[in-house]
């Protein structure tokens, strides 16, 4: 009888030390997906607000998080705090996105200056803010990662990429990134 309870004990811990790692590699897949469109917001701020862009090239869209937020090993192990940063974080990128489809549209008649530089300080605006929201739920992620003992610091070689990645963005014409894609191509065609 002892040995019965043993194996379940041991099942039920084995079975504990497995959700936690599924959970972690969840939280890890979100925090690469976040970590990677930050610096993209930054960029399209930046370059809406120099006015060096005509906006078609940029779509904010963290899949890995909404999937993040559709586990209930999630739901079972987060923080309410985590939980509300990312639900807060997907709708904002969902609103941004059909606001951004409106821009998008607006784009194509170039005639009023004032508006377009309006558009663009207002949609800028709101990447500055998307950027800051990215923050937040990257900071809540941490927290958990450190939590689980799954914090992972950035070797030499992955911040040299990164240098290197942030270079090349800063010194190319915005309007082109992102711009070559089959679907953007689609997606312009269509909306004239």
């Amino acid at each position: 009888m002892a040995g019965v309870l043993l194996a379940f004990w041991i099942e039920r811990v084995r079975a504990r030390r497995d959700s936690r790692m599924l959970y972690g590699r969840i939280l890890r897949t979100s925090r690469f997906e976040l970590d990677y469109l930050k610096p993209m917001c930054e960029h399209g701020r930046d370059a809406l607000r120099a006015d060096q862009t005509d906006g078609r090239g940029y779509s904010i869209e963290a899949p890995a998080t909404k999937a993040l937020l559709m586990s209930p090993i999630v739901h079972d192990q987060a923080p309410y705090s985590l939980i509300m940063a990312l639900t807060i974080l997907c709708g904002y990128f969902a609103a941004f996105e059909d606001a951004f489809g409106e821009v998008r549209r607006l784009r194509l008649r170039r005639e009023d200056l004032a508006a377009r530089e309006l558009l663009n300080k207002t949609v800028g605006d709101e990447l500055d803010k998307a950027n800051k929201l990215i923050t937040i739920a990257l900071e809540q992620i941490d927290s958990q990662l450190k939590r689980l003992g799954l914090e992972k610091t950035h070797d030499a070689l992955t911040q040299e990429i990164g240098r290197r990645l942030h270079e090349v963005l800063q010194s190319s014409p915005p309007s082109l990134t992102g711009q070559n894609s089959e679907p953007n191509r689609q997606l312009n065609n269509s909306d004239v």
